[in-house]
């Protein structure tokens, strides 16, 4: 290196130093939570949380999750801010989740466009033999990591273009991917009140025009929580649907009080829904298989095996279950339905069981016959199953009023984001374009 190289190297070492210490100097002013202030480093090429001029007149999309709604709990049960919002907006039947139908999956591929074979996340907790380790919702670790997540979500989309996006808890928002954070993000903890959390997200609207987030997600987890631990026609599952119904009129409250109200959408998800399961229902997989074949298993109504002596053990332990599981079936990966979009990812395991609708595989030694509830809510199943049909409604600008129409599918809902904020999407995703909005935009004149 010569000495001009090193004089503008220099140069743009000091330019980068002296624009992080003012982003860090401006979110000590803001009076912002700290917690919410920008990730100023990993954004310092991006938007440095500054919206461009281009995006500033653009609309703003706030992304809900609700986890464990059901689509037809918007009937079974009074919920009237959810009934508000359908009034002055549209919603589907239902939204088909992604197989498996679990947490972390759909949610990555809602903001993704992806299914999971595509952008990598294929369970909760999976193992990877590339990498010769393993992925686990609960690893803060390994959730943290942008080295895990393929695809780009959302926020990555909306950054890389010059949109400033925040996000109050969602898989995935915790990590750099490709390098990049929203602008105001969340470690998740789920001990943070509801009401805050809205407030957090209000907060956020409430900056100044250039600082703004046009894109937001929030994350609530009452009814999946209840759900979990009890019957589905419990109290306690109408009672979630009650909390966070109460949240969304909270919300609607704050945003009706901004004067960007009439710039925003609001679309209404969940991941997944619900159907009961039991102790009877639960199959041990060392009941049906020598569990020394095996290096790594994660069950539930899906279950991702990865065996120790390649495809011949592989073909062993597949027939082996087969021949002795009577309320499921075990495939090679490559043997699963294509509907399913599951085959590509060898994260997904050498053999996967795919249990009946209410059946369940045990992989631990930990056995459900500690549970104190005779029967409780699960998730997981195939997507075509009535019980996993999950939630979508959107209102806002441009948005036909009152409209219904029929099921979506998750994967499309990332493309309909891109469209309302006049972003780029990224290319070569497995959602279609136009396919939600052609059926929910107001009819032109």
């Amino acid at each position: 290196m010569n000495k001009r190289e090193s004089r503008e190297c220099l140069h743009a070492w000091r330019a980068r130093a002296s624009a992080l210490i003012l982003l860090f100097l401006l979110a000590a002013c803001s009076g912002v939570d700290p917690e919410l202030r920008p990730d100023a480093a990993a954004n310092l090429t991006r938007t440095n949380g500054i919206n461009r001029p281009e995006q500033r007149d653009k609309p703003y999309l706030i992304l809900v999750s609700f986890d464990g709604f059901r689509a037809d709990y918007l009937d079974r049960f009074e919920l009237p801010n959810f009934r508000r919002i359908m009034e002055r907006g549209a919603r589907a039947r239902a939204m088909v989740p992604v197989f498996p139908s679990l947490t972390f999956p759909n949610h990555y591929s809602l903001v993704t466009g992806l299914h999971p074979q595509r952008h990598g996340i294929v369970a909760n907790s999976f193992y990877d033999p590339a990498r010769a380790q393993t992925y686990a919702l609960g690893d803060r670790t390994a959730v943290e990591d942008g080295t895990w997540y393929r695809g780009e979500p959302i926020w990555v989309t909306a950054e890389r273009q010059g949109m400033v996006a925040a996000c109050y808890f969602w898989p995935g928002s915790e990590a750099a991917i490709r390098g990049i954070r929203p602008t105001y993000w969340r470690t998740y903890d789920g001990e943070v009140a509801n009401a805050a959390r809205v407030d957090g997200l209000l907060d956020w609207l409430r900056l100044p025009d250039e600082r703004r987030p046009h894109l937001i997600t929030l994350y609530f987890s009452e009814v999946d929580t209840a759900s979990h631990r009890g019957p589905l026609d419990s109290p306690a599952v109408e009672q979630a649907a009650n909390t966070v119904d109460q949240m969304l009129g909270l919300l609607m409250t704050g945003i009706e009080s901004l004067p960007i109200r009439d710039r925003v959408y609001l679309v209404l998800t969940s991941d997944h829904g619900m159907i009961e399961t039991s102790v009877s229902q639960t199959v041990r997989l060392d009941s049906l298989i020598d569990s020394g074949q095996l290096k790594y298993a994660s069950g539930g109504p899906v279950a991702n095996l990865h065996v120790t002596g390649g495809r011949t053990t592989a073909v062993t332990v597949r027939n082996q279950i087969n021949a002795r599981l009577q309320h499921g079936r075990a495939y090679l990966r490559e043997e699963l339905p294509e509907r399913y979009h599951y085959r590509a990812d060898p994260r997904a395991g050498d053999v996967v069981v795919v249990m009946d609708e209410s059946w369940t595989m045990m992989t631990s030694a930990t056995s459900s016959s500690d549970r104190k509830v005779e029967r409780w809510g699960a998730h997981g199943w195939d997507p075509a199953v009535e019980g996993m049909l999950a939630l979508f409604i959107i209102a806002g600008p441009d948005i036909s009023a009152g409209t219904v129409i029929p099921e979506v599918q998750n994967v499309d809902v990332y493309p309909l984001m891109t469209e309302l904020l006049g972003l780029t999407p990224a290319g070569n995703i497995d959602g279609k374009p136009g396919v939600i909005r052609r059926q929910i935009a107001t009819p032109a004149r």
